[in-house]
Order: structure tokens, then C-alpha cells, then sequence
């Protein structure tokens, strides 16, 4: 029986388009280097003030996008459905940001962690086990990632997955369906 589920936000209940190119680019000016592979391997390289910095940057960038969020009806279905279980969530995304897509989306949960709390999925997944101190096969991890499944399965958590976005727009314009935003 599952008596906690996490979700992922970014990719699974809403899209929110951040301009990652950017992001790079203000990291690597920030941080005077050449190219960043990995936003998540460098930020964990950094000492805590570089971190805190770098996270000032990605947390504009996520404030820029926040008008083009999108709710992904698949994501939002599974959140409806486990009204009555005990709901939290696992993000990358900062708390100010996180605060504000809540409040866009109407999106409430028992428990929230954020980038600031922790850089690697299996560890936010832990953190929430912990807090709640429920069994890891009464867990449910929902996400739209190969990342996100392996992170549950190394807590001994079930996981499902939510079809990724892309795939999600691009079945509704094949349908000849237009994308709206969450202010509708």
C-alpha cells in the first residue's frame, strides 16, 4: 500500500522553461571558466558562497520563465488522484521559484525539497522518507526521468513514470492542439 508519494516538479506536473543556455553561460562567466558539461557537477564542486551565488543566478532565470509555466495534465491527473495520501515534493528547482509555480498552479504537498536542501534526487527521496519514517516500499516516486526511477530505486522506492514533455507537446500539436499557459 502506498502511503507517501513524491513528486518531481519540473518535467511532471509543470513545464517551466528555463533558458539553460544561459544558465551556462552565467556560470561560466561567474565562475571564469570556458564550458560547464554539468550544471549539477559544477555546483557541487563550488564552495557554499559560489554555490549560494550561482543559485542567485539559475533562481532569476527560473523567475524570467515563470510566465510561460505549463501544467502537464498527465502529471496533474496522478496529483488528483493520491488527494487523500500523504503528497510531497522533490525539485531542483529554488524555493522562490517553487513558492511561485504553488501559488500559479494551486499545487499543495505535505513536505517540499528544494536545490537548497540538496543537489542529488536519491538524497532528497531520502530526506522525505526520513521525515515521515514510513518504508521505502510504501513510497511512490513520480518523475519524468531515467534519473528520477533510479533515484527512487535506490531508496527501495516504487516508481512511475510521467511521459516527458516534449514528447507531451508534441503529441498535442500532431493532434492540432494549441499549448496554453497556467493562467487559463
Amino acid at each position: 500500500m502506498v502511503k507517501l508519494v513524491i513528486f518531481d516538479l519540473d518535467g511532471t506536473l509543470v513545464h517551466l522553461p528555463i533558458n539553460y543556455k544561459k544558465l551556462r553561460n552565467e556560470i561560466c562567466k561567474a565562475l571564469e571558466i570556458e564550458h560547464v558539461d554539468s550544471i549539477l557537477g559544477t555546483l557541487s564542486a563550488v564552495d557554499e558562497k559560489t554555490r549560494t551565488k550561482i543559485f542567485g543566478i539559475w533562481s532569476k532565470l527560473e523567475l524570467e520563465a515563470l510566465p510561460n509555466l505549463i501544467k502537464i495534465a498527465e502529471g496533474m491527473k496522478l496529483y488528483e488522484s493520491f488527494q487523500h495520501t500523504l503528497r510531497c515534493l522533490v525539485t531542483l528547482q529554488g524555493r522562490e521559484a517553487v513558492t511561485k509555480i504553488l501559488e500559479r498552479t494551486g499545487l499543495h504537498f505535505d513536505h517540499i525539497v528544494t536545490r537548497e536542501n540538496s543537489l542529488v534526487r536519491s538524497e532528497q527521496i531520502k530526506i522525505v522518507i526520513e521525515r515521515f519514517k514510513v518504508k521505502p516500499s510504501e513510497v511512490l516516486v513520480i518523475g519524468d526521468r531515467e534519473s528520477d526511477k533510479k533515484a527512487a530505486e535506490e531508496n527501495g522506492c516504487n516508481f512511475m513514470f510521467v511521459k516527458r514533455v516534449k514528447s507531451w507537446l508534441r503529441d498535442i500539436q500532431q493532434r492540432g492542439g494549441r499549448v496554453g499557459n497556467c493562467h487559463g
